[in-house]
């Protein structure tokens, strides 16, 4: 393989990296994405297609059962699937391909003189092709901005509980109530608390104060009409 072609491939690589890993729009991350995925899985099956035709049927196959493969592994690990780790395995996948099939050369050519039945499949099967590049692509992103609000205890003592918000994605008011039906227990009422998440994730501690051991419910709710989001139980002796 001449050098020109490794850094072509290379680029496509490197650039559909970059453009998941910084969110480029998706109308330019889904084409580039196609022709980086389609680069590497024609030269991983090439040996083995005796045509055009088969080539893009092998492709598809393998690029398909290779997404369902890498999503469901890295599903499993403590990392989870992510648009992060996604980008990382496929980026090693494809240079893995490169350096295995670099001893062979690509031949491109457009054969525009044979149009009838089989090029219709073939378009056909290239626009389900770029349609699942794109899901793909997005599908990722959405699981990796998906919203997200936890609310835990991190401590607590007699007379007081801290608690954790974490939040991804999330941009709102909250304040924590804390009440208990013991007789001589205050409640207790924190300001207005903002979270402000664009993505990364928030994290946020507070010490809520109680003045009697035994039961109490801390709720995380809306500053604005408040409604109930999280509630914790805690028994303080």
């Amino acid at each position: 393989m001449r050098w020109q072609e490794i850094a072509l491939r290379l680029t496509l690589i490197v650039g559909l990296s970059i453009t998941i890993g910084y969110n480029v729009n998706l109308w330019i991350a889904a084409p580039l994405g196609l022709m980086a995925i389609a680069a590497t899985a024609e030269l991983a099956i090439r040996p083995y297609a005796a045509s055009g035709a088969d080539k893009l049927l092998l492709s598809c196959g393998a690029v398909a059962t290779i997404l369902i493969l890498v999503g469901l592994g890295l599903n499993l690990t403590p990392w989870g699937l992510t648009q992060k780790t996604w980008t990382i395995t496929w980026t090693i996948l494809s240079i893995g391909v490169l350096a295995w099939r670099r001893k062979l050369r690509t031949r491109i050519g457009w054969p525009l003189s044979r149009v009838g039945l089989i090029s219709l499949w073939v378009f056909l099967a290239s626009l389900i092709f770029v349609a699942a590049g794109m899901l793909a692509v997005a599908g990722v992103r959405h699981s990796n901005r998906q919203p997200t609000l936890a609310f835990s205890i991190v401590s607590r003592s007699a007379d007081s509980v801290v608690v954790e918000i974490d939040a991804i994605s999330i941009v709102d008011r909250y304040r924590i109530v804390a009440t208990s039906s013991i007789a001589g227990a205050r409640k207790y009422i924190s300001p207005p608390l903002i979270v402000g998440s664009a993505g990364e994730g928030n994290r946020i501690f507070r010490r809520v104060p109680v003045n009697i051991a035994g039961v109490w419910v801390i709720r995380l709710e809306s500053a604005d009409n408040g409604s109930v989001l999280r509630w914790l139980k805690v028994d303080l002796h």
